[in-house]
């Protein structure tokens, strides 16, 4: 069994919130994010509660294509509000390792992720 929408959007929402502040353009990718993977409001402000009062926990996907999508949500994320906060590097670089993502992966992730903008 994979990795569940929801589970994958409290990851993000953990990235999101990591920084102690929510930006509207990070609300606003959360917001298509779970349009798009059918997340319903409860869920939505059951996982900010989560985020906000430090109960979510992060998932980790065994599935390695999975890993990398993740990596590549969390990036996004990250780079959503247009700044990159040390707490988001930090939360980034312990996903990596936890995921066993090494740098060069995670660089192409990105690239990827540059080419595609």
């Amino acid at each position: 069994m994979g990795m569940t929408q929801a589970e994958m959007f409290r990851n993000l929402l953990l990235m999101a919130a990591v920084d102690g502040r929510m930006a509207e353009s990070e609300l606003r990718l959360l917001s298509d994010r779970a349009t798009e993977w059918g997340i319903s409001d409860e869920e939505f402000e059951a996982s900010i509660q989560q985020a906000i009062q430090g109960t979510a926990e992060f998932t980790i996907p065994r599935d390695p294509g999975e890993r990398a999508d993740l990596i590549k949500e969390m990036i996004c994320m990250m780079a959503a509000d247009g700044q990159l906060a040390s707490e988001q590097k930090e939360l980034l670089a312990f996903a990596t390792t936890v995921l066993g993502i090494s740098p060069l992966e995670l660089n192409s992730l990105i690239d990827r992720l540059l080419d595609d903008a």
